[in-house]
Formats: C-alpha cells, sequence, structure tokens
C-alpha cells in the first residue's frame, strides 16, 4: 500500500551510529522549544530511522523521552508551571515520538504484521486521537473566551480601519468567542484532527527520507528505487467505505446523531486522504513517463506548488486529485495495457 521501495541504511555498527544518534537525540529535544521549528520535531528521529535501523532509531528514542521528562521537569522547577502542563508535554511528545518510530522504524514482528501505509494510517489515527484530546482540554481552559474576544476585537477594529467590504464587517461584528470555538471544536472533531496528523506525519516523514537518502549518498553508498507514490494504490474495497461513508454522514446529520456522525466523517476525510494520496500516485506517474520533456515535467512540478497554495484555486485542485483518485478505480491508468476492458472497482491492486 505504501511504495516502500527499499531500505536506505545498511546495517550500520552501533559504534558508528552513536555520535549521529546522539546529535539527532539533541535536535529532537530542542526544536519543541525552538518556536514554529517545533513542527519539525520528528524529523530528526525519522532520519536516524531511515538512515541507521530499527534498533538504533529504539535507543534514540528511548534517549529523547528520557530526555524530554528531564527537560519538562526542569522547567516546571525553574519557572513554577503546573505539574499538569508536565504531564500534557510529556505524553505529546512521547505518543508522537513512539507512532513516528514505529511507522518508520518498526520492529521486525509489527514490520512482518502491517506494511509502512498501514502503520502510517493506524499512527495516524492515533495522532488525531491525542490532537482532539489536546483541543478540548485548550479551549476548556479558563480565559480562553476572553482571549479570543480580545483577538476578536481587535480585528473587527483593523477591518474597520481599513474601509473594507461592509458585508465582511457585518460578518465579523457577528462574531463571537463561542461560535468561533463551537466552529472550530466542530471541524477539529468531523476530521480537521486527524489532517493535522497526517499531514504532520507525511511532512516529516518524507523530509527524514530525503534527508537520509542525500547523507547516503553524499557517503558514497548506493541506493535503488525512489520514494514516491507512483506505486501507491487503495485497496479496491474502499471505494464502497468512501460511499456508504457519505450516504451515512448525510442520514445521521438529518436525524441528528452526533457521535456516529463525527465517527462517519472522520472514516469519509480518512478515505479522501487515501484517494487524494493516490491521485498524487497517478500524476507522478504520469509526469515520471520518458515521453515528457524534463523542462515540461519540471515547469508543471512549479506549476502545481504554485496552485496548492493560491487560496480559492487550491480547493478546486485538491477536490481533482481526489476525484482523479477515485477515478482510477474504473480507469486503471497506471496499470499495464491488456486487450481486455478494466474490471469494476478492481482496477487497483490493493497496494504493498
Amino acid at each position: 500500500m505504501w511504495p516502500t521501495d527499499f531500505p536506505l541504511h545498511p546495517e550500520a555498527t552501533d559504534r558508528k551510529a552513536l555520535i549521529p544518534a546522539l546529535i539527532g537525540v539533541g535536535v529532537c529535544l530542542f526544536l519543541p522549544r525552538g518556536g514554529v521549528l517545533g513542527f519539525f520535531f520528528l524529523v530528526p528521529l525519522g532520519f536516524i530511522s531511515y538512515r541507521y535501523g530499527s534498533r538504533i532509531a529504539w535507543n534514540a528514542f528511548l534517549l529523547a523521552v528520557l530526555g524530554n521528562a528531564v527537560l519538562a521537569f526542569g522547567t516546571v522547577l525553574a519557572r513554577g508551571f503546573p505539574l499538569t502542563e508536565v504531564f500534557w508535554d510529556i505524553l505529546y511528545f512521547t505518543v508522537m515520538t513512539s507512532i513516528f518510530t514505529a511507522i518508520s522504524a518498526p520492529p521486525p514482528a509489527l514490520s512482518e504484521r502491517a506494511s509502512e501505509g498501514m502503520r502510517f494510517i493506524i499512527g495516524s489515527c492515533l495522532g488525531a486521537l491525542l490532537f482532539t484530546g489536546i483541543f478540548l482540554r485548550t479551549i476548556a481552559a479558563p480565559g480562553i473566551s476572553d482571549y479570543l474576544g480580545a483577538v476578536l476585537n481587535s480585528l473587527v477594529l483593523n477591518y474597520q480601519a481599513s474601509g473594507s467590504d461592509v458585508v465582511q464587517k457585518a460578518i465579523m461584528e457577528s462574531m463571537t468567542p463561542e461560535m468561533v470555538l463551537d466552529l472550530l471544536k466542530s471541524i477539529m472533531l468531523r476530521g480537521g484532527s486527524l489532517v493535522s496528523s497526517v499531514f504532520m506525519f507525511f511532512l516529516c516523514r518524507q523530509l527524514s527520507y530525503a534527508l537520509a537518502y542525500i547523507v547516503q549518498r553524499r557517503q558514497g553508498i548506493t541506493t535503488q528505487g525512489v520514494n514516491s507514490l507512483v506505486r501507491f494504490h487503495v485497496y479496491p474495497v474502499m471505494i464502497w467505505v468512501l460511499s456508504g461513508s457519505l450516504l451515512l454522514v448525510v442520514l445521521t446529520r438529518m436525524v441528528k446523531l452526533e457521535i456516529p456522525e463525527i465517527l462517519l466523517w472522520n472514516i469519509l476525510i480518512l478515505c479522501g486522504i487515501l484517494y487524494f494520496a493516490q491521485g498524487l500516485g497517478v500524476l507522478q506517474f504520469l509526469l515520471a513517463r520518458p515521453t515528457v520533456p524534463p523542462f515540461l515535467r519540471l515547469l508543471l512540478s512549479v506549476l502545481f506548488v504554485f496552485l496548492f497554495f493560491s487560496p480559492g484555486i487550491n480547493v478546486v485542485l485538491l477536490a481533482g486529485i481526489v476525484l482523479l483518485g477515485i477515478a482510477e478505480n474504473w480507469v486503471p491508468i497506471r496499470a499495464p495495457k491488456s486487450n481486455g476492458p478494466p474490471s469494476t472497482p478492481e482496477a487497483g491492486d490493493g497496494g504493498d
């Protein structure tokens, strides 16, 4: 299901990997305390996983968890933070690093039972549960409503001073902290946490893989294959899961069954993410064909990035890629050509 084309790491000895692993642990501990770079705190552990293998990666994980606990308790003693903050800090760091290490460097028993794609999906769902818990705890904290109200008032004053559109100003003035919190809660419970978790793990995985690949090539170690989505295929049965969850979301919304609706929304979003990845795989396959000139390939890649970050257009682009991934159930673009018509919806091969 996931394109694990090759293991980057050769059999590395603990002695050769000791210093790089310790440096990686240090960077992993520094990034969460480094402002915006905290989003990438999993990358060092991923680099160690892909470069040096499972045993060294799990040892680095244990050192990172222990180091984070020491730093968290030290911060409490130095600044007088409540102990509950230490608990959530340790919980978040431990859960996220353990999930990511299991995805990128699983023990042999786990690797045999679950592919990397399956580990990624399960890990993303577990991460989404953690994100949801932290979010619900945050919005329930005392003073959050007053803080949000001050932010809204500041935005309204800025809109009034800038002479913005009358409709936009009316919308801003009608918004209350309770409305914003309810909207954010609805989004997070209905797939927002899952999308955030998937995006974080995927981006950190790709960066980890790319760094390990570059370092290995610089060290003169030959590798095979590429890390892409060209061979990613969604299991054919997922098209029925997508269709069923979409229908049931509408029904549960009509009869106001909130908890089933939330669960179904997350299933629907997960299916959408999988078909988005399949759609990207189709695009990569088409661009990788020998008939596509390198300049055109580069131009289309730059155009894709530009459109992806263009508000409004990116929604259409994302929807189009999802539809392309869904369409491959009936039009197997990446399948070998045959004389007979493709089966429906068994076009996908179920993945690795």
